[in-house]
């Protein structure tokens, strides 16, 4: 097997949810459509950058909803399975993002605002890049925080796992709290990090890097809502005789 010598959050979220996935984007450069969750995806970030980005007394409900209804505007609806369920999505993204977001009025902004890193990490011998979308800082406090249009449990863990790292190995702190918001369902996922989770997160980290460098890893998953998803169902069904990851990775 060689080593893989640079991996980012995205890879690692592809590859759990199918190593075929991973395999038609990182080593076959493959296209992929937008899909809504994308999409939507695109629309929180871009409300939670510009609401953090105002003075603290201009954060409030009303400018939440400027927000959102200004970068939904332009979201087709023909991107969703229904228009049901279109409206389904904006009225779930708008309610929880109010809930969630309109409390945020401290002075200061963010210490980091969807800043993407990348840091070589030694104990994996890899270079990883990871994106803090809010991260707030004091003197008596580090706190990062996440807003997803939605998470698995395996996600949730892998998130927090690269946030400990990052948060150690770049900024030589541990965070008081890691909070991930999930929009569809209104979720507040609250972790509180202990000095052992350093090296539960390095050698979670080394296990999916060990993962991604051994072909024999490489499967397609069995989850279908996930294959009715994917970008590359078409390519998958048609080059799974044609599948050969040893030829990237030995």
């Amino acid at each position: 097997m060689n080593q893989i010598q640079s991996i980012t959050e995205e890879n690692l979220k592809d590859f759990i949810i199918c190593p075929y996935k991973f395999y038609f984007k990182f080593y076959e450069k493959k296209k992929r459509a937008i899909n809504w969750r994308q999409v939507v995806q695109h629309v929180v970030n871009k409300v939670v950058y510009s609401f953090y980005q105002l003075p603290a007394e201009h954060r409030h409900s009303g400018k939440v909803l400027m927000l959102v209804d200004e970068y939904w505007s332009k979201v087709s609806p023909q991107l969703f399975e229904s228009r049901i369920q279109y409206y389904k999505v904006i009225a779930k993204i708008t309610d929880y993002l109010l809930t969630h977001i309109q409390a945020e009025s401290k002075e200061s902004p963010p210490l980091f605002l969807f800043e993407k890193l990348t840091t070589y990490i030694e104990e994996l011998d890899v270079d990883l890049s990871l994106t803090f979308d809010v991260a707030e800082w004091s003197d008596s406090s580090f706190v990062i925080k996440k807003y997803l249009v939605d998470a698995t449990p395996e996600m949730l863990t892998l998130y927090y796992h690269l946030t400990i790292v990052f948060s150690e190995k770049v900024l030589n702190r541990t965070p008081k709290k890691v909070e991930v918001v999930t929009l569809l369902d209104g979720k507040k996922h609250v972790f509180t990090p202990t000095p052992e989770d350093l090296q539960e997160g390095l050698n979670y980290l080394q296990v999916m890097k060990y993962s991604i460098e051994d072909p024999s890893n490489y499967f397609k998953t069995s989850n279908f809502h996930e294959c009715n998803l994917c970008p590359f169902v078409k390519d998958c069904d048609h080059d799974t005789q044609e599948f050969n990851p040893k030829k990237y990775l030995s």
